[in-house]
């Protein structure tokens, strides 16, 4: 397995997964990406595993015009907004990429393989951790929303109420 050829496969994963899911931010795409090639039993070393990642990606395909940038989205995780990316026309990819076949290792070679016990539902334990993370950060990323949503609230209740006590305020001093 060539570093070629899994660059080659990220990039049309990623493609595909935004023509089927629509706008979608770095972290969304990296999690769309990592449940298809979990889906197609992709070796670990042709996933993307972070966000950074993911949007440098992301960032190449929209120099090349086969993405585009789309309106900058509240993050509650980040604290800022992020961008969200859409593919292009002629980005458009209509079938799953077939993953990068071969068994060597990019990073460290380990000293002996992983025991590969598949659970019930037919994945192998390091994709289930795989996915387990994912899901993970998605429901932090829920949670952060709503947690920026409630602050919103409190925010907009609080000023409220001063606008109303300075008005009761404004009203005594008048009548004093």
């Amino acid at each position: 397995m060539e570093p070629t050829d899994i660059r080659a496969y990220q990039r049309q994963l990623v493609l595909f997964c935004l023509g089927i899911h629509g706008d979608s931010t770095a972290a969304e795409a990296l999690e769309l990406m990592g449940n298809a090639a979990l889906e197609a039993g992709a070796p670990r070393e042709a996933m993307l595993l972070t966000t950074a990642a993911a949007a440098g990606l992301l960032r190449e395909l929209d120099r090349e015009g086969l993405v585009r940038r789309c309106e900058n989205r509240a993050s509650g995780r980040d604290g800022r907004p992020v961008a969200t990316w859409a593919v292009s026309d002629t980005g458009r990819v209509d079938s799953m990429p077939l993953p990068p076949s071969g068994q060597q290792q990019l990073a460290m070679p380990q000293l002996a393989p992983a025991p590969r016990h598949r659970t019930r539902g037919g994945l192998t334990m390091q994709q289930l951790m795989g996915l387990l993370n994912v899901e993970f950060d998605c429901m932090l990323e829920q949670m952060d929303r709503e947690h920026q949503a409630t602050q919103q609230r409190a925010r907009q209740e609080f000023e409220a109420f001063r606008q109303r006590a300075m008005r009761v305020w404004a009203a005594s001093e008048a009548s004093a």
